[in-house]
C-alpha cells in the first residue's frame, strides 16, 4: 500500500477478465502514512487476478460515501460508518458494492439491515479478535488483582517502606461474571481456567453445547452483578445492551468488585460509573472504550486512581492485526472467485438477487 495513499493496483488484469475494484480505508495507514496492512494479507490481495486496489479518498474513520458504493465491488474498512441512507434506491449512481469486509468484530456503526436489503454482504473477523480481546481482559484482571498500578506508583515515588500497605486480591476461588457468551466471552473463560475461578454468565440465547469444560453457570444479570468479583462486558452494542450498566446495575455490584469494559462505551452509563467509583460503591474499573471517542480531555475517569484506561486499543497486537487483515483478504479473494465468504453478519443476504451468481 503506498504511503501517499493515492491508489495501488493489484495484479495486471488478464484480457477478458472482469475487473473487481477494492477500496481500502485509510484506517490501514499509520499516522506517518506508512501501511499497517499485514504483508501476507496484501500479497493475497495482489495475487487476485483482475483485482484493482485503491485507497479511499476520505480520512481514516470518515464515513463511507455513496460514491464509494458506486465505485467499488468491495470495501475493506475498520471504523468507517456506513449509514442506511447510502442505500436509498433514489440516490444518485448505480450500486456496485457487494461486500463490506470489516476488519474487526463490532458492526454497530454499519447499517446491516440496509446492506441486506441492498444485497451487500457484511463480513467480520471474529476469529481474529476473540483471543486478543479476551487476553486484554485477563491482563486487566491481573493488574487489579496484584495492585499493579498503585505498586508501580509507590515504587517510582520512593515509598518503599509502604510496600506492604497494598494487599492484592487473588483470583482463585473468586467469581468472574461474563456478560455476553459469544466468541470473546467464551475465549475469556478458556483463558482464565488455570486460576480456578467460579464462572457466571448471562446471554440472551443460552447455548449449553458451547459451554463444555468452561464451568459456566448461565444466570440472570442481577444475580451475576451481585455475586461477581469481576464483571467483564463481552457483549455487542445493540438496543438491548445500550446503557445496560446503569446506576441500578452498578448498585447491585459488590463494593470491592471491578467492572471491565472492552465492548463498547455506550453499554455503560459513564456518569453513573464515575459516581460509583468516586463513592466506593464498586472497587474499580478497567475501561478500554468510551461513550465518546476520543474522550474529552476533562473526562472525570482520568482523575480516578481506581481505574485502568485504554484507548480502544488494548487488544491491538500483531496477532490481531495480521489475522484480521488476512481474514478480510481471504473474503475478498472468495468474492473474486465467485464465492460467498462464510463469516457473514447478515446471512439472509445470501438469497438476494444481486448475489445469485455466487456459490457457497
Amino acid at each position: 500500500m503506498d504511503q501517499g495513499g493515492a491508489h495501488r493496483q493489484g495484479r495486471p488484469v488478464t484480457p477478458g477478465r472482469a475487473v473487481l475494484r477494492l477500496g481500502i480505508s485509510r484506517d490501514f495507514l499509520a499516522q506517518d502514512g506508512s501501511s499497517t496492512m499485514d504483508p501476507q494479507a496484501m500479497a493475497t490481495l495482489q495475487a487476485v487476478d483482475g483485482l484493482v486496489i485503491e485507497m479511499l479518498e476520505q480520512p481514516a474513520q470518515a464515513p463511507i460515501t455513496r460514491a464509494d458504493l458506486c465505485r467499488y465491488d468491495a470495501l475493506m474498512i475498520k471504523r468507517n460508518p456506513v449509514d442506511a441512507a447510502l442505500f436509498d434506491p433514489q440516490a444518485a449512481g448505480a450500486l456496485r458494492l457487494r461486500l463490506l469486509a470489516r476488519n474487526g468484530v463490532g458492526f454497530d456503526h454499519i447499517a446491516v439491515d440496509a446492506c441486506t436489503r441492498a444485497g451487500v454482504m457484511v463480513h467480520t473477523t471474529p476469529d481474529a479478535v476473540a483471543r486478543p480481546v479476551a487476553s486484554s481482559i485477563v491482563a486487566m484482571m491481573l493488574a487489579f488483582s496484584h495492585r499493579l498500578l498503585p505498586r508501580d506508583r509507590a515504587t517510582r515515588e520512593g515509598r518503599w517502606s509502604q510496600r506492604w500497605n497494598e494487599v492484592g486480591r487473588g483470583l482463585t476461588g473468586r467469581t468472574l461474571g461474563v456478560i455476553g457468551l459469544g466468541n470473546i466471552g467464551l475465549e475469556l473463560l478458556r483463558l482464565i481456567q488455570p486460576w480456578e475461578m467460579r464462572h457466571l454468565g448471562t446471554t440472551p440465547r443460552v447455548n449449553p453445547a458451547a459451554y463444555g469444560g468452561l464451568n459456566v453457570e448461565p444466570v440472570a444479570l442481577d444475580r451475576l452483578l451481585a455475586e461477581s468479583d469481576f464483571v467483564a462486558l463481552c457483549c455487542p452494542l445493540n438496543d438491548a445492551t445500550r446503557g445496560l450498566i446503569d446506576a441500578r446495575a452498578l448498585a447491585r455490584m459488590q463494593p470491592h468488585a471491578v467492572l471491565i469494559n472492552t465492548a463498547r462505551g455506550e453499554v455503560v452509563d459513564e456518569a453513573a460509573l464515575v459516581d460509583a467509583l468516586r463513592s466506593g460503591r464498586i472497587g474499580g474499573a478497567g475501561i478500554d472504550v468510551f461513550a465518546q471517542e476520543p474522550p474529552a480531555d476533562d473526562n472525570p475517569l482520568f482523575a480516578l486512581d481506581n481505574v485502568i484506561l485504554g484507548s480502544h486499543n488494548l487488544a491491538y497486537t500483531d496477532e490481531l492485526n495480521s489475522k484480521a487483515n488476512r481474514d478480510c483478504a481471504a473474503a475478498i479473494g472468495l468474492l473474486a472467485a465467485g464465492r460467498r465468504p462464510a463469516r457473514l453478519v447478515n446471512t439472509a443476504v445470501r438469497d438476494h438477487p444481486r448475489l445469485a451468481g455466487l456459490t457457497a
